[in-house]
């Protein structure tokens, strides 16, 4: 069973481009993302392949979390993704919030996803 900090930790590398098949391992089967800007739920699975087009954008990916706080159900986990923007050389900064819902034996079953909204403007 995996612990939320190994849990936020996978997450992390994920987001990374460090390491997103040890996060998909910690997704129960038929996990859900749901995400803020569009209001609609996926496969946790699939989203990953969006997950790994951040880091074909941005050089230099780096997650500071914020927080990180056991729940009821799982936990919340607030970070801070910074690099450099590939094309323009700026400096990107992206808030974000996730409330995880886990199972009994550890896994992540859902995922809540409160994105920064100012993430496509700072790739133009």
């Amino acid at each position: 069973m995996a612990t939320h900090d190994q849990m936020a930790a996978a997450f992390d590398a994920a987001l990374a481009g460090g390491d997103p098949d040890g996060f998909v391992a910690i997704l129960a089967p038929g996990a859900i993302v749901w995400h803020n800007h569009d209001r609609k739920e996926v496969d946790a699975r699939e989203n990953m392949a969006a997950i790994g087009m951040l880091s074909q954008l941005v050089d230099n990916l780096k997650n500071e979390q914020v927080l990180l706080s056991p729940t009821d159900t799982g936990f919340v986990l607030q970070f801070v993704v910074r690099g450099t923007v590939r094309s323009s050389g700026k400096d990107f900064e992206m808030q974000n919030c996730v409330v995880a819902t886990t199972t009994d034996d550890g896994l992540i079953s859902r995922i809540d996803e409160y994105v920064d909204p100012t993430v496509g403007a700072q790739l133009a």
